[in-house]
């Protein structure tokens, strides 16, 4: 399932904000006091934006674990917290990344839960304008933020249940190739990466397989092709997004005119990657899933041969054992040749 709930999505609101300036040399950290938030429904609407699933879990030996776990409680202020996490991420922050700023917000979904956003932006333009002007440097860090959409460096995000902090987080960090994390942003969370390569990859042959399968009948080439087709689009891609496997999957339907049929295979398609702990999943698959397989045969003591995609099996080609007998099934929405072949039965002398 996606880190939001669909539930949490409808009644989440930013409840609670603190800025900190980090990384920049030669000046030490300056706890900054809590402020009134700011641009709230511009806020949420980034952060429902960039969760994604979780993939990361905390160590045992995670700092940031306690202190969100503490804000929770009550065991500490907001604003005490918010200035800890800041600080301890200021002095975790390597010479060679930009400064910025480090945002803490605390997040109402609704029940007994509670949501807290660690997300890190670059605001370099902000504090040049701010110092030239005079303005205050953290006012013009939340409009610059407003400004640049796409600007989100990292961003974490933590559930708390009760009193204890969820060890599954939502984590992205846009200096590194998806899904994967900085050394110092992990090492700052405390986190590993939870999910490898191949279980992703494995998932996303899944997803694709399946949402094809739920769209057949938009297939003009049948399922098989389309499948080829896809992972063709796909292969060879830095990384693969939930839009690209959509996009895919509308240009192996032929792109057709009908908006609604569009709209139609975004929606299965998206709802199989959700399916697959995929939402919102960036990474780079493994290549084995975009090569082709094989086609398979069988051919049985009555004489009778039958030849397929292997990906066929267990799709429009079902083999089972019943009783002391295997049993094919082959489902096809039309016959494309139906004839006889010549009878080799009899050799010539």
């Amino acid at each position: 399932m996606a880190f939001f709930t669909e539930d949490e999505q409808n009644v989440l609101r930013v409840t609670r904000m603190i800025i900190h300036v980090v990384g920049r040399p030669d000046e030490d950290f300056v706890p900054e006091p809590e402020i009134e938030v700011q641009e709230e429904g511009f806020f949420r609407a980034r952060i429902i934006a960039d969760a994604s699933d979780a993939l990361h879990e905390f160590r045992d030996d995670s700092l940031v674990k306690p202190i969100v776990e503490q804000m929770a409680r009550g065991e500490i202020t907001f604003e005490a917290g918010g200035q800890e996490l800041a600080r301890q991420f200021a002095r975790d922050h390597v010479k060679t990344a930009v400064a910025g700023a480090f945002f803490v917000f605390e997040l109402d979904v609704g029940a007994d839960a509670r949501v807290y956003a660690l997300i890190k932006y670059d605001y370099r333009e902000a504090v040049e304008l701010s110092q030239t002007e005079g303005r205050s440097v953290l006012r013009a860090i939340v409009q610059a933020f407003v400004k640049d959409r796409k600007a989100v460096q990292k961003i974490c995000l933590i559930r708390v249940v009760g009193r204890d902090a969820d060890r599954m987080i939502s984590a992205a960090d846009r200096m590194h190739q998806a899904p994967d994390l900085t050394d110092y942003f992990a090492k700052y969370l405390g986190v590993y990466r939870n999910q490898s390569d191949t279980e992703l990859s494995d998932r996303l042959d899944t997803a694709m397989r399946q949402s094809l399968n739920e769209v057949r009948e938009h297939l003009p080439n049948g399922v098989p092709t389309a499948l080829r087709q896809m992972k063709q689009t796909l292969e060879g891609r830095e990384t693969v997004t939930n839009d690209d496997v959509v996009q895919a999957a509308i240009h192996v339907a032929g792109r057709p005119d009908d908006e609604g049929i569009r709209v139609l295979i975004e929606a299965k398609t998206r709802k199989c990657l959700k399916r697959q702990r995929l939402d919102d999943v960036a990474f780079t698959p493994e290549a084995r899933i975009f090569r082709t397989r094989p086609r398979e045969f069988v051919r049985t003591a009555e004489e009778v041969r039958l030849e397929y995609p292997a990906e066929q099996l267990g799709q429009t080609v079902v083999r089972q054992e019943v009783d002391d007998n295997i049993v094919f099934t082959v489902t096809t929405r039309r016959i494309i040749e139906d004839g006889t072949v010549p009878d080799r039965s009899h050799t010539r002398n």
